[in-house]
C-alpha cells in the first residue's frame, strides 16, 4: 500500500514535470514565431498580430473564470474553516456537558449509597427508566435470606414495590410513598414478609443490602446505556450474579460480549446449558441460576 508521504511526492514531482512542460512548450512557441518572422519577413505580421489578437480575446475570459474560481474556492476554505471552527467548539461543550452531567449523576449515586432517601431512589429510578436503562416494570432484587425479589418502579411520587416469586408471581405489594424514611419503608417490607411467612428473620434481613443492590444494578443499567459500561445490557430486569445480567431483551454476560436473545430463551428448543458448558469461561452454576430465573421471568413479559 502507497503511504500518504510517497502520494505526496509523487503529486510533487507530477507539478514539477508539469511546469517543465510549460515552460519547455512557451520557449518553442517562441521559437516557432521568431522563425516564422525570419523566413516571411514583414508579410508574416499581419497572420502574428491577428493570432496574438485572438489569443488575447481567449486568454482574458479565462483569466477572469480563473479569478472568480479563485476567489470562490477562497471563500469555501473559509467557511470550511470557520464551519469546522464552530464543530469544535461545539463539540468542545458537548463533552464538558456530558462529562458534567456523568458527575452530577455519579454524585447522586454515591449520595443515595450513603442515604438511601426516598426521593433520591425514585429520581435515579426515574431517570433509568427515561433513558431505557431498566425495564418498564422495573428492576429487582433478592431479599437475602429468601428466593423472594422486590421490584422496584416509580410511580408518580412514590416508589411501587412487588414482593415476587423467583419466577417472576406477585405475591403483595407496597407503596414508598414521598418522604417517608427508609426505616419505615423496612418495617413495611419486613411485615409484608412476616405476612407471607418467609421472614428470613432478624439476621437475615438487611434491608440496607436491599437498596445497595438496588442502586448498583441501576447504576450499571445506566452506563450501559450511555456507553460508559463496555456492553450494551440492553433494559435490566435483574442481575442474579456477578457473570449474568437479565433484560428484556434476553441474558447478557457480565464479562465477555455474548448475548442470547430473548425469544431463544423462551421460543426455542436450544439447550443453551449444555451449550455453555462448552465454553470455558463460563461458570456453570452462575449460569443455570441465570438462565432459569430468566426463562420464568421472560415468558410473562
Amino acid at each position: 500500500m502507497v503511504s500518504q508521504r510517497d502520494q505526496e511526492k509523487g503529486l510533487a514531482f507530477i507539478r514539477d514535470r508539469a511546469f517543465l512542460v510549460l515552460g519547455s512548450a512557451t520557449v518553442v512557441g517562441i521559437a516557432l514565431v521568431g522563425t516564422g518572422w525570419v523566413i516571411e519577413g514583414a508579410a508574416y505580421v499581419p497572420g502574428l498580430l491577428m493570432q496574438l489578437g485572438s489569443s488575447l480575446m481567449l486568454l482574458v475570459p479565462l483569466a477572469i473564470l480563473g479569478f472568480m474560481l479563485e476567489g470562490r474556492l477562497r471563500r469555501t476554505e473559509e467557511q470550511v474553516r470557520a464551519t469546522a471552527e464552530q464543530l469544535e467548539t461545539l463539540t468542545t461543550v458537548t463533552r464538558e456537558r456530558l462529562a458534567a452531567n456523568r458527575r452530577q449523576r455519579d454524585q447522586m449515586f454515591d449520595t443515595a449509597k450513603r442515604v438511601p432517601s426516598q426521593g433520591r431512589i425514585r429520581a435515579l429510578l426515574a431517570d433509568a427508566a427515561d433513558i431505557g436503562a431498566i425495564d418498564g416494570s422495573g428492576p429487582r432484587v433478592q431479599v437475602p435470606g429468601t428466593e423472594l425479589r422486590v421490584r422496584f418502579r416509580p410511580q408518580d411520587g412514590d416508589v411501587l414495590t412487588v414482593v415476587e416469586e423467583a419466577d417472576g408471581t406477585p405475591l403483595a405489594q407496597l407503596p414508598w410513598t414521598a418522604g417517608e424514611a427508609a426505616d419505615g419503608f423496612a418495617q413495611q417490607l419486613a411485615g409484608v414478609l412476616r405476612k407471607l411467612d418467609r421472614y428470613p428473620g432478624d439476621g437475615a434481613f438487611d434491608p440496607t443490602r436491599i437498596l445497595q443492590h438496588l442502586l448498583e444494578m441501576v447504576r450499571l443499567g445506566v452506563e450501559s446505556s450511555t456507553g460508559e459500561h463496555p456492553r450494551d445490557l440492553g433494559h435490566l430486569i435483574e442481575v442474579p450474579n456477578e457473570q449474568w445480567a437479565i433484560s428484556s431483551e434476553g441474558l447478557y454476560s457480565l464479562q465477555q460480549h455474548y448475548h442470547i436473545p430473548a425469544q431463544r430463551i423462551t421460543g426455542s428448543h436450544d439447550d443453551w446449558p449444555r451449550h455453555m458448558r462448552s465454553l470455558a469461561w463460563v461458570d456453570e452454576a452462575a449460569f443455570d441460576e441465570a438462565y432459569l430465573i430468566a426463562r420464568q421471568l421472560l415468558r410473562h413479559t
